[in-house]
Parts: structure tokens; C-alpha cells; sequence
């Protein structure tokens, strides 16, 4: 029984989805910052959506205090909350660099709610196949002093993050990878801190390649108008 009335839940949700308007008022979205970022970081992103009158939370966290999927843990239960107060309504979500590793880890949690499932999402800047920059700099004791033996390390060690989980394929997903650098060390197009082949995930999403760095991007009106119009389109 229970399982029945979550499959109608899911369809009530997924319908609701398509037939919403275009209009972005009033609609949800969660912003999640990157390591060692705050989520003041994401204020000029999001000035263009506050103009749509959105309901814009910003998510912050200690970066460097746990592991991304304890990280993930912690957003469910704000996505809980979220469900909760607005149940059947779409949550979209807007994301730096390690933030989009967070989401994807939450999204994937037995925990999630169904409204974060069937939202939009835009990724700015995502290692989604790793960094061959953090590999680079785990060689040195400061860079490994900052990172400390939870999500920083893990930036550090992997080559790509397959095990957190796909986003669900009732998601619409873009990728906005920068592609300006002066950092000489990383082979191909960057950021000055990941490659733009990096940022690609392995399931379906839309990529777009701008002319910003790492951190850069964050204060771009490209990728804001970017982010706006991916998120006003509708299924």
C-alpha cells in the first residue's frame, strides 16, 4: 500500500512538473556553494532569479568538516524539511564545483524526497570526473592541511565520482564549465582549476562552455542569464 501511494505521489509530481507555466515566481530553488566557499558566494547568481521572484534558500556548510556523501546526508534533511513545508512542489537547484558532487550524492540518498527529484539543475564549474589539479597539489602539506582527510582529500584522490550516483533521469540537468586559465599544469581547456572534459557527466544534461575561471564564474552574468533561462524552460 504504501508503495502505491508513492508511485501516485511520484506521478502527482512528475504531472505537476509539466504542466507548470513558465513563470519562475514563487518557484523553489536551493543554492549550494563549493569547498571552501560560504553561500554569500552565490548571492550575484542568483539576481536575475530573485527579479523572477523565485524562493531562492541558500544551503551552507563546513566544507572541510566531513565527506561529501556526510555532506549529502545533511542536505536531505533540509531537502526533507523543504518537502515538508511545500509538499508536491519541485525543488530546482543551482551549484558550485563540489556543491553539484553534494547534490548528486543527495540525490541518491534512500532519504530524498521526491519534490528534489524532479526539479532542474544547473551545475557551474562540477569535477565530475575529478580534478587533475587536486591530484597535482595533494603532493604538498598545505594544500593537504586545508583539505584535512574529509571532502578535501577526496577532491584530491579521485578520478571521477561514479559512486555517488546519477542524477534520476526525471531531472533536466545543465553543466556551465569555464574555460578561462592561466594555469599551464592542467592539459586542455580549464578553469584554472578543472578541466572542461571534467565537468561532463556520464547521463544525458546540456553543456555550455564559457570564458571564466573557477571562481570567476561565480560573479558572471552569462552564467546567471544561463541559469535563468535553462531554468524558466519547461517540459
Amino acid at each position: 500500500m504504501a508503495k502505491l501511494i508513492r508511485t501516485f505521489c511520484f506521478f502527482l509530481i512528475t504531472w505537476s512538473t509539466v504542466a507548470y507555466a513558465t513563470t519562475l515566481k514563487n518557484e523553489k530553488l536551493i543554492t549550494i556553494h563549493g569547498f571552501f566557499g560560504s553561500p554569500w558566494n552565490m548571492y550575484f547568481l542568483v539576481k536575475p532569479l530573485e527579479k523572477e521572484q523565485m524562493s531562492i534558500s541558500h544551503w551552507g556548510y563546513a566544507s572541510r568538516d566531513k565527506k561529501i556523501q556526510e555532506h549529502a546526508e545533511d542536505l536531505v534533511r533540509q531537502l526533507q524539511e523543504e518537502a515538508v513545508q511545500n509538499p508536491g512542489k519541485p525543488i530546482n537547484f543551482l551549484t558550485h564545483s563540489m556543491g553539484g558532487l553534494i547534490l548528486r550524492a543527495g540525490l541518491n540518498h534512500p532519504d530524498c524526497p521526491l519534490e528534489a527529484k524532479v526539479g532542474r539543475a544547473v551545475l557551474l564549474a562540477p569535477p565530475n570526473q575529478g580534478a587533475v589539479w587536486g591530484r597535482m597539489i595533494a603532493e604538498f602539506s598545505l594544500a593537504n592541511y586545508i583539505g584535512r582527510d574529509q571532502s578535501g582529500k577526496e577532491l584530491m584522490t579521485e578520478r571521477d565520482f561514479e559512486h555517488l550516483g546519477q542524477f534520476p533521469d526525471t531531472m533536466e540537468v545543465m553543466v556551465i564549465a569555464g574555460n578561462f586559465s592561466l594555469n599551464v599544469l592542467i592539459p586542455g581547456e580549464n578553469d584554472g582549476t578543472v578541466a572542461v572534459e571534467e565537468t561532463y557527466l556520464t547521463t544525458p544534461h546540456q553543456h555550455v562552455i564559457i570564458k571564466q575561471g573557477h571562481k570567476s564564474i561565480l560573479l558572471s552574468k552569462q552564467a546567471s542569464e544561463l541559469a535563468k533561462d535553462f531554468l524558466s524552460v519547461k517540459k
